[in-house]
């Protein structure tokens, strides 16, 4: 703790005597760039965290987090199945996040899931494993992988012009190939996960079965394709979102999407998709998307939706609470005034967002 505390009263020092430096021009913009580097990555992915020396193959498509706490993911990186990546370090000890130097990504340094692969590297020149836990830290963990041991839902839909648009997705997502290239026209809501919540493991509820497969059938497949259309293509996104959110529910795989799917469609014949809709490459203001849902669907059932952008300018989700047993066949506001509170309408979008038109 007194190395930390020495550490950022340096930091600190030679802040200030940059900043002094710059309201004096006495410093070129490359060193204050170099400078600002070293401070956001020194304060805040090594400090807290511990170092190790080796590698991390990853085994499924999961997101690369500059921020495992606030799931901030510039560009919305993932991971590439079976491509083995450089790890830094780990969040604790008995840990659960790994920091990983991926290379295309901006920044390169980000954290990723244990559950999301193998670990191969050393720890105080100890060879780590995924299951290095002790046994009071184990328990907590479990507790936020045990299957059907949550409170609450979170349906996440996208707005998919605007993710294909502002996303930094390197090629690796063919539905978004096709649509920027025009070959592909969505201009509908669409799925990104429906995800079981515990509010005591804050993000962290998830991988409840390490075991889990994909097996849908191609009927389902065909059902749910125009409304999570990654499916018209491959089935990697979905097998990401069943083994880490879909199997600590106790549906089977058909049925969980083909819930999901239900709901969004409810989602996108609602004033919420009808607005995005009739606002589609218009720039538009947060306050006046909420006041038209208040108007529309209540007070009580706005408080459970959350917007995500882009850059904080481009809309690419709605968030919307459920609660734990919701009645499918009940109306959308009936399922959003029974389920908890979001912490806010606006999300991390600024006051104007855009409603992107899909292809470029």
């Amino acid at each position: 703790m007194l190395l930390y505390l020495k550490a950022h009263l340096h930091l600190q020092q030679t802040a200030t005597f940059i900043i002094q430096q710059i309201k004096h021009h006495r410093l070129c913009a490359p060193i204050i760039r170099v400078f600002l580097l070293f401070v956001g990555i020194t304060s805040f992915s090594t400090f807290g965290s511990i170092p190790v020396s080796g590698n991390f193959t990853a085994s499924a498509t999961c997101p690369a987090f500059q921020s495992f706490r606030k799931e901030t993911n510039p560009d919305n990186i993932q991971l590439i199945s079976n491509r083995r990546y450089e790890a830094l370090s780990i969040n604790t000890k008995d840990w659960l996040w790994v920091q990983l130097r991926i290379p295309d990504a901006s920044p390169p340094v980000r954290w990723v899931n244990k559950h999301c692969g193998t670990a191969d590297f050393k720890l105080n020149g100890n060879t780590a494993s995924n299951s290095n836990a002790n046994n009071n830290n184990q328990q907590t963990q479990n507790s936020c992988q045990t299957p059907n041991d949550f409170d609450s839902y979170v349906l996440a839909v996208t707005w998919q012009p605007g993710f294909c648009e502002h996303a930094n997705y390197k090629g690796r997502k063919p539905e978004c190939n096709a649509i920027n290239s025009g070959e592909k026209t969505i201009s509908h809501l669409t799925l990104h996960g429906l995800w079981p919540n515990k509010r005591s493991c804050g993000i962290n509820y998830g991988y409840c079965d390490s075991q889990a497969t994909l097996n849908l059938s191609s009927a389902t497949i065909k059902t749910i394709s125009p409304w999570m259309p990654n499916f018209f293509y491959q089935n990697s996104f979905g097998e990401y979102q069943w083994k880490k959110h879909g199997a600590c529910q106790n549906l089977n795989d058909d049925d969980y999407f083909l819930t999901a799917i239900d709901l969004v469609k409810k989602v996108n014949a609602s004033p919420i998709g009808l607005y995005i809709k009739q606002n589609i490459g218009k720039t538009v203001s947060v306050s006046e998307f909420k006041n038209q849902l208040t108007q529309t669907l209540g007070t009580n059932a706005v408080n459970r939706i959350r917007l995500s952008c882009s850059k904080g300018r481009y809309l690419t989700e709605v968030q919307l609470n459920l609660e734990r047993d919701f009645n499918p066949d009940d109306n959308l506001v009936s399922q959003l005034e029974k389920a908890p509170k979001s912490s806010r309408f606006q999300g991390n979008c600024k006051n104007m967002i855009h409603i992107e038109e899909s292809g470029r």
